[in-house]
């Protein structure tokens, strides 16, 4: 092959990869921060909406002071009153322990951050499922039970 032609053929591979590759990631639509209340299971936010199909990030700022109050962010599949999968998820959190940072395998898993330790911010992307009320909860050892909030998807 002449000299030019391994440069056009450089070129076009250079100009194909690049145009099927995106040269900055998606950003959120939608960014919300929740924290647990002081040194307590609850988040100071049991309420978000954002538009379906859009993107949100949710920050979790663990501005826990106690060691033991390790937290995250898990959303789930299912509305605010399906309590047996509610619980299936959360009991199943305790069985995975730490070596699965408390997050079990299970199908109504839709999005979840790692642990944040006190003083701790971690964070999840996610695009917003279809219009409906979606439960979102801690894992850690039980905190399921109190610390809970509901994922409003709308149009």
């Amino acid at each position: 092959m002449r000299p030019a032609g391994i440069r056009f053929l450089f070129l076009f591979m250079a100009v194909v990869l690049l145009g099927t590759y995106p040269c900055r990631a998606q950003s959120a639509d939608q960014e919300v921060t929740i924290k647990p209340v002081d040194n307590q299971v609850l988040f100071d936010t049991e309420e978000i909406t954002a538009k379906a199909g859009s993107r949100l990030k949710v920050v979790l700022d663990n501005i826990a002071t106690n060691p033991a109050m390790r937290h995250n962010f898990v959303l789930l599949n299912v509305g605010p009153d399906d309590e047996a999968t509610i619980g299936q998820v959360g009991i199943g959190a305790i069985q995975a322990g730490e070596a699965k940072d408390f997050i079990p395998d299970h199908d109504a898993i839709l999005a979840y951050t790692k642990m944040a330790g006190a003083g701790d911010r971690v964070e999840v992307e996610f695009t917003v499922p279809p219009p409906g009320d979606y439960v979102y909860l801690c894992s850690y050892l039980g905190h399921y039970v109190m610390m809970r909030g509901v994922l409003h998807s709308v149009e």
